[in-house]
């Protein structure tokens, strides 16, 4: 496997300002940078878990209105 080499200095800014939060070098910070990113990405909701979870909450509001109301406006006016 190839070895990684930071040629974008924004990124090795980046990777600089971590490793002193973090007390670490470099090398240190970008791995468990990435690490967490991976973790975070395979904890992610997918789209279908996320329509879903959006098509239970509507359930949830049942059929009390069949006309849309703006927020704030009085739904008896008309």
């Amino acid at each position: 496997m190839g070895k990684l080499s930071i040629r974008d200095e924004s990124v090795n800014d980046l990777a600089e300002t971590l490793a002193e939060m973090m007390g670490a070098n470099k090398t240190e910070a970008v791995r468990l940078a990435i690490q967490n990113e991976i973790e975070r990405q395979k904890s992610a909701l997918t789209i279908e878990d996320r329509i879903e979870a959006l098509q239970e909450k509507l359930k949830s509001y049942g059929f009390k209105s069949s006309r849309i109301v703006p927020p704030g406006a009085n739904a008896d006016v008309r």
